[in-house]
């Protein structure tokens, strides 16, 4: 009698848990493109503030993240993960390396930096970037599908990596 109830739960979790999560593949120069942030899915991680709706009507900004008391506009994947380096700057190995890639505009550059130096195994981001030219697999992780959220579990999972980095670490 339990045997039917039990098949059924396993098979609603299964169900809830490979649903596949929406991506978009973007070319590496659009890393830093309004249009190619518009057009994506939100990322799975975000940073809302009080203050997030009024800057972006006033501003014309398509978003507002805050970190501490800060908050940064995110119109591009760039400006997301600058604004990540921010808010989670434990996540990343020497995020001012980051920061001055950034400021450069230069996405092939912050492409592998976070390709090498983003901790957690999933990208939070709902983009796969073609691979380019200037860019190994080891440079172009944002290329490999594995390193993409594809389903809830994937998502889990990167939560959970990030909580326990934060925890190793110490950060609030």
């Amino acid at each position: 009698m339990r045997l039917l109830p039990t098949l059924a739960l396993l098979f609603v979790l299964h169900i809830v848990y490979s649903q596949d999560l929406e991506y978009v593949e973007i070319q590496a120069n659009e890393f830093s493109s309004y249009n190619a942030f518009s057009k994506s899915p939100p990322p799975h991680i975000t940073g809302r503030g009080i203050k997030s709706d009024s800057l972006s009507q006033s501003n014309l900004v398509f978003d507002y993240y805050v970190s501490g008391e800060e908050y940064y506009p995110i119109e591009s994947w760039a400006d997301y993960y600058y604004w990540m380096s921010k808010e989670f700057a434990y996540l990343f190995n020497k995020p001012e390396i980051f920061e001055h890639f950034y400021k450069l505009k230069d996405d092939v550059q912050m492409i592998k930096y976070l390709s090498i130096n983003f901790s957690v195994w999933h990208f939070p981001s709902t983009i796969k970037i073609k691979p380019h030219v200037e860019l190994n697999d080891y440079q172009n992780r944002f290329s490999i599908t594995n390193h993409i959220v594809k389903s809830e579990s994937d998502k889990k999972y990167m939560l959970n990596q990030m909580a326990t980095k934060r925890n190793l670490l110490g950060e609030n």
